[in-house]
């Protein structure tokens, strides 16, 4: 027995919720629920909504509008005069010249068949047709049979089939509000009515309706096909439910859903991608099941993106680390992505197009077709990211082109250009073309070459654009140590260095200090945040800048600001003596780490000064403990040097300023930035490298660093009394620091993905 919701106590009980104001309320009664169209409605609550209700996806009955008809469910409803169990009108028993009938309506009806078969609508007759034989509308007793629709208005009438239902094609979750549905043309149809969350419905020939959503929610859009007299099927429905994802995120990372998504002590998302995660570790071609079990087993691992080359061999699209000719012995990216594993998991696609030759419409096309075809890949929660060296970034362009073509996943496409270390020499030129990325071509992403120089600086300029930042290829060896390098400086790792190894170095819970001061709104900003670590818990701190050192305290630097065209984009902390700026220093708060194995220390700086007799400290908790990143000059040769006290002594690797070996960096100068970093681990070499580059070591040692009992600064050496006393103050600007405990990490099973 189906039961009626009493519809007074319905729209009595939204009322109170809504109120007066008819506002969206932020409590409901007992028993309701806030819906999207923020009314409140009953819950369902496992009951059922009654019979001029149904219970959507968010648990609450939704009023339908109008109230479907009781007629037919085997009940005497309210205005209803008969229960035969149908929505039928029968037919006299044979032979019978009148009778009475329940009809379609559920009221009882007298048949008079007198004049049934003329022609002529007479009398009790719905339709006549000038025959009584039955099928072909009109029912021997000269009633509109089931599934038909007669026209009265004509003589004899004229009866169509009513159309099946259409069946509607959308989006389950979509990640925008402007939303689309199309929908099947059945037989007969001349038309549609349509409706949008039980509102009115609206007519249309189209065979899809485009639907501006005021918000999230959801929305259910019903679709009857009607014939050409208006007689119309039941309603076909489709829900989509809007919701966005990672919308704390930057801006290319807005729209993931991923859960795990490898985010970094700061709570940013820096996704690891499985560099070529197709072949082997040195370009080895792999066939279709080989080329799977990388790929699984980087999702094993947690890569959150899973990195495939694409080329067009004569039509068909494959995965190779080139541009080719035949798909021979290598998979096509149809039999990756059609593998269930790939399928059901929520690793994104970095889709790198190495295709050279092949007319760009038609490859976005070939692409686009596959993708369309299988929208797991391309969804709301998890964007396909499509990238290219510069040179050829007409394939990409091309594809984003194509996208309104594809209106279910034209949504959840990212754009990404890579280019090669140093490829735009100077820097303003660099950042201009990172404009252009981001204005004329409307993409989301550029990446570098983890060794760029000037990296930073062009990051940082990038992030001012909003364009997301990615850096490739983090090789297997110290891969640990150029991931905790970049990890809060860029928003994106491409590694040959194991996606697990990387994601546990991302997340590793072992900042101590932490200041990049390129954020700035101005030189004139009064403070810095420093992310400090040295109660357990990581926390922000404002530190005041541009305060003179009195004779009790040391100073701190004022900020510098440098716009486009500069090594280093926004503000720096300044301790340049040409300046007037001495006795300055940025408190760090970090100690020496637990009973500590080792340190990792990062800056990011700019010289004034390079031939110096003495020391000027970069990076320093010393004081016969601690590390020391710095320079050091004789009075003839000045160098740049990593240190840790073990065992008794300082253990340095230094490079000479005015030849360090390298070839990016054969000399330091006063122009350029030079992003710093050193390392040294408990039990191995002591490291530093100079824009990503590192020669040898400064010898193998074991043991933990010596306990010092200064904190840390950035711009001088701490001394005892380090509240008031400070030594060996840089002469430069310094715009990141980092200090890391750092540990022996001693990866199990390998190094590369």
């Amino acid at each position: 027995m189906r039961h009626l919701v009493p519809v007074t106590l319905v729209f009595f009980a939204l009322a109170a919720c809504a109120g007066g104001s008819g506002k969206k309320t932020p409590d409901c009664d007992d028993g309701l629920g806030l819906g999207s169209d923020g009314h409140c409605h009953p819950r369902c609550d496992g009951g059922g909504c009654g019979d001029c209700a149904e219970c959507r996806e968010d648990g609450l009955c939704w009023d339908l509008t109008p109230c479907p008809s009781l007629c037919g469910n085997g009940d005497l409803d309210p205005g209803e005069g008969c229960d035969d169990g149908n929505q039928v009108t029968e037919a006299c028993a044979a032979g019978e010249t009148a009778c009475t009938v329940c009809d379609a309506t559920c009221q009882w009806r007298e048949i008079d068949l007198t004049a049934c078969g003329d022609g002529a609508l007479t009398g009790t007759e719905e339709c006549d047709d000038g025959g009584t034989a039955p099928g072909d509308g009109c029912s021997a007793s000269c009633t509109v049979e089931a599934g038909w629709s007669c026209d009265p208005s004509t003589e004899p009438s004229s009866c169509l089939p009513i159309p099946d239902p259409p069946v509607i094609e959308g989006e389950a979750s979509a990640g925008h509000l402007d939303l689309y549905w199309r929908w099947t043309t059945p037989a007969g149809a001349a038309g549609f009515r349509t409706r949008v969350n039980s509102g009115a419905e609206a007519t249309t020939a189209d065979a899809e309706l485009s639907h501006a959503a005021s918000n999230e929610g959801l929305y259910t859009l019903e679709v009857r096909a009607c014939n050409e007299q208006g007689g119309c099927s039941a309603a076909a429905s489709f829900a989509t439910q809007v919701v966005r994802h990672g919308t704390g995120w930057r801006p290319v990372w807005r729209g993931v859903a991923r859960p795990d998504l490898t985010v970094n002590l700061l709570g940013e998302a820096v996704p690891v991608s499985c560099h070529n995660c197709y072949n082997g570790p040195s370009d080895e071609v792999y066939d279709t099941a080989a080329a799977l079990a990388k790929i699984q087993l980087a999702i094993s691992r947690g890569a959150d993106l899973i990195e495939l080359d694409l080329a067009d061999a004569q039509g068909t699209i494959c995965v190779n680390h080139g541009d080719i000719d035949a798909c021979t012995g290598r998979p096509s990216l149809v039999a990756l992505l059609d593998d269930p594993t790939f399928a059901d998991a929520d690793a994104m696609l970095f889709l790198e197009i190495k295709e050279g030759t092949a007319d760009p419409a038609a490859f976005a096309t070939a692409l686009l077709d596959i993708l369309d075809a299988r929208r797991r890949y391309a969804r709301n929660g998890r964007p396909v990211f499509i990238r290219s060296f510069a040179s050829l970034s007409r394939y990409p362009e091309a594809i984003r082109a194509r996208l309104p073509q594809y209106p279910f996943i034209k949504d959840y496409f990212r754009f990404s250009l890579l280019y090669s270390r140093n490829a735009i020499p100077a820097v303003a030129d660099f950042q201009a073309e990172l404009a252009r990325v981001k204005n004329t071509l409307g993409f989301d992403m550029v990446e570098f070459e983890y060794r760029q120089k000037n990296l930073l600086g062009l990051t940082m300029y990038a992030r001012s654009l909003e364009l997301g930042t990615g850096v490739y290829t983090i090789p297997g060896s110290f891969g640990e140590a150029y991931v905790a390098a970049l990890r809060h400086e860029v928003d994106q790792i491409t590694a040959e260095f194991r996606a697990d190894h990387a994601r546990s170095i991302i997340r590793e819970a072992n900042l101590l200090a932490y200041v990049n001061s390129a954020g700035c709104t101005s030189a004139a900003d009064p403070t810095v945040t420093v992310h400090r670590n040295t109660t357990g818990t990581l926390a922000g701190t404002s530190v005041t800048v541009g305060q003179a050192a009195t004779a009790s305290l040391h100073g701190t630097p004022p900020l510098w600001h440098d716009g486009p065209g500069e090594d280093r984009f926004g503000c720096s902390m300044d301790f340049r003596t040409n300046q007037g700026l001495t006795d300055r220093a940025l408190p760090l708060g970090a100690s020496s780490s637990l009973n500590t194995q080792g340190f990792f220390v990062t800056a990011y700086v700019n010289f004034d000064a390079l031939s110096i007799t003495g020391t000027q400290a970069i990076v320093n908790n010393a004081e016969a403990g601690g590390f020391a990143l710095e320079l050091y000059g004789d009075g003839t040769t000045t160098l740049i040097r990593f240190g840790v006290h073990v065992d008794g002594s300082y253990r340095y690797h230094s490079y000479n300023v005015a030849a360090t070996g390298f070839t990016q960096n054969a000399a330091l100068n006063g122009t350029d930035g030079y992003y710093l970093f050193g390392a040294y681990d408990g039990n191995g070499g002591v490291y530093l490298w100079i824009d990503q580059e590192v020669s040898g070591s400064g010898g193998t040692f074991t043991g933990p660093v010596t306990r010092s009992s200064q904190d840390a600064l950035a711009g001088a050496d701490p001394q005892p009394s380090a509240a008031t006393r400070a030594r060996f103050h840089f002469d430069g600007l310094i715009q990141q620091v980092t200090v890391l405990d750092w540990v022996d990490h001693g990866f199990p099973g390998g190094l590369v993905n």
